[in-house]
């Protein structure tokens, strides 16, 4: 299998599982609170009135275009992620910057939904912060068992031995 269509393949797996963790994680959530899909339809309603210039879908158009935008989303970064992945089997030390700009992007990520929460009703940064961390987490693991020797060969790489 050439090179593209394993970036493409493990990365649209990659997102699709990342989408589906986050998507259990906030109806895990709305279930608690009795409001089953109420994240998704307010997120939904929020995106919407962006393209809709104030205007606000029902709520199952919400509840779909949210998660058309969100499963999309998460297929480009896993796509981007698998990318990564794949770059480091040829430059192992590449991985490590990616873990660096992961975490810059998610404090960055915690900041920007602190500043959002006071519109998206319920969500808390602690919140988005976990789902991040349970979609990094499923994604990560898909990634791992994809490519089982790169974590040896980049913790080789820090421990300095040469690529």
């Amino acid at each position: 299998m050439s090179t593209g269509n394993r970036v493409a393949r493990e990365g649209i797996s990659a997102g699709l599982i990342g989408a589906t963790a986050i998507a259990v994680w906030f109806a895990m959530l709305d279930a608690a609170r009795g409001e089953l899909l109420a994240t998704p339809v307010m997120l939904g309603s929020s995106l919407g009135s962006l393209f809709l210039q104030g205007g606000t879908p029902g709520k199952a158009a919400a509840f779909l275009g949210y998660t058309v935008f969100h499963v999309a989303i998460f297929c480009v970064i896993g796509y981007a992620f698998s990318w990564v992945v794949n770059s480091a089997e040829k430059v192992p030390s590449s991985f490590i910057g990616f873990v660096g700009l992961f975490i810059v992007f998610e404090v960055g990520w915690i900041g920007w939904t602190s500043v959002l929460s006071q519109g998206f009703g319920d969500i808390t940064w602690l919140q988005v912060f976990l789902a991040n961390l349970i979609a990094s987490g499923a994604m990560g693991a898909y990634m791992w068992r994809q490519h089982p020797t790169l974590p040896g060969r980049v913790g080789a790489q820090i421990a300095g031995a040469p690529e």
